[in-house]
């Protein structure tokens, strides 16, 4: 079945990267040539808001600075950092950028890009760290015709999702008995749920089954992300952009009010099932009839409920992980998921049961099997150039949104885990431990400065 599916997945996703490579615009700046330079004093200030202080936006930061630095010289910009905390939310790193009236705002994270582009039309925003643009942006399709990747605005940036065409490859490769696939999600991460539902569309075309487990945030989690998301428990004018059905934002009246009320579908959003669900994996060695025995067997030693108390209780994360590991060969948990603080647990229900889990990223690769890694200073960097095309004079509302270079990608397996599983990995795959103790940010970005350099 695994030759099958991989068979026709490879001409699936041979399709979707003709179309990309054809739609994708790779149009580089030009050394800046402004008109005031000429006794080369000019200088760009440009305010960086930050939407947490981690590792991974601070080399966001480095990359979009170190570019434009390349092309219009380090001694021409001045980057001032706002950073959002306990004391200062987004809103107000935003405003306080703003007073200094800067030539541009660069933002890493959904929060301070959503207040930036709610407190300034005019001045120009440079935006990464984001996963769903259209959706943050509240970009709706008209006439049914399909989003250019142009915002109509005063931003633009680069998407930090990353490929998941690659992640399902990499599935299919280090997954040896390939049956059925466990997606987890919580109500409140839109994001989550936006590439769940890519990730599953591509197990639709090559005739995988899959099945959503739906795993309740926690509450540090949710309070964490009350900023970023709109989510299914806060009425909202807005609701999660749906990679299957784009941006509904009908409001679901709560009584006889219609003005405060909930929208759907996120009000709404439960766990679904794929059109080829047929039922959990089969153990190595049982037949269906065995199945069907066992389960049979497990009803008749169960102790009889109420339907009252079959109704009050409540899974919980360890049984509802118990049960995805029982019925699926492996098991998917997207970029960015807010189930990060749960992974301890998570993982060690999965190790145990030997099952595969696809990380989307490195947060939670210690609990998993493989995870890509994608160099969020190649991130920052693709960013300024797309500054560098603003101080150029290009109209930022018509500068395309794009997502990194996937080619760059990192295929990263957990040795420890993969010793438990009895698995070897082909010299394809690096040791995820390994690679990044020794991995240099920036390493293996073609600058700009470089290129020159070479000529």
């Amino acid at each position: 079945m695994k030759k099958r599916i991989v068979s026709v997945l490879l001409v699936g996703l041979l399709a979707v990267g003709l179309i990309a490579c054809q739609k994708n615009s790779k149009k580089e700046p030009e050394n800046v040539n402004n008109e005031e330079s000429s006794e080369e004093d000019f200088v760009y200030n440009i305010a960086a808001c930050l939407s947490e202080d981690n590792d991974y936006n601070r080399n966001l930061l480095k990359g979009f600075e170190d570019c434009i630095g390349d092309y219009v010289g380090a001694d021409h910009i001045n980057v001032t950092v706002y950073t959002t905390s306990e004391d200062m939310a987004s809103d107000e790193v935003v405003k306080k950028a703003l007073a200094k009236n800067p030539d541009m705002i660069f933002t890493a994270g959904k929060a301070t890009l959503t207040s930036a582009t709610t407190a300034t039309e005019t001045v120009p925003i440079v935006a990464t760290g984001i996963v769903d643009f259209k959706g943050t942006l509240r970009i709706t399709s008209l006439d049914g015709k399909s989003w250019d990747k142009t915002t109509g605005r005063n931003v633009t940036g680069v998407s930090s999702k990353p490929s998941i065409v690659d992640q399902v490859s990499l599935m299919i490769e280090s997954t040896e008995d390939l049956q059925t696939v466990g997606i987890l999600f919580s109500p409140e991460d839109t994001d989550a749920i936006y590439q769940n539902e890519i990730f599953e569309s591509y197990l639709d075309q090559a005739g995988i089954p899959w099945k959503e487990y739906l795993i309740p945030a926690s509450d540090s989690a949710i309070g964490e992300s009350e900023d970023q998301n709109s989510t299914a428990l806060t009425p909202s004018k807005y609701t999660a952009y749906s990679a299957k059905t784009g941006v509904d934002d009908t409001v679901v009246a709560l009584g006889d009010d219609s003005i405060l009320g909930l929208n759907s579908p996120s009000s709404t959003r439960v766990a679904e099932v794929s059109e080829f669900w047929t039922g959990g994996k089969t153990v190595a060695g049982r037949t269906l009839a065995d199945e069907a025995e066992i389960a049979e067997s497990q009803e008749e030693e169960a102790p009889e409920k109420s339907k009252e108390d079959e109704s009050e209780e409540e899974p919980t994360l360890e049984s509802r992980i118990q049960e995805a590991c029982d019925e699926c060969s492996v098991i998917y948990i997207p970029f960015g998921s807010i189930l990060t603080d749960q992974m301890d647990v998570i993982g060690s229900i999965t190790t145990e049961s030997e099952v595969v889990v696809v990380a989307g990223d490195t947060t939670i690769a210690d609990n998993a099997l493989v995870t890509l890694f994608t160099d969020p200073y190649a991130l920052g960097y693709q960013a300024g150039k797309k500054a560098v095309r603003v101080f150029d004079g290009d109209d930022i509302s018509t500068i395309k949104i794009s997502n990194g270079d996937s080619d760059d990608d990192v295929k990263l397996y957990n040795g420890d885990i993969a010793e438990k599983y009895g698995l070897e990995f082909p010299k394809s795959f690096s040791e995820l431990t390994e690679f990044l103790s020794t991995y240099e940010y920036g390493s293996n970005t073609n600058r700009h400065s470089e290129e020159t350099k070479e000529e």
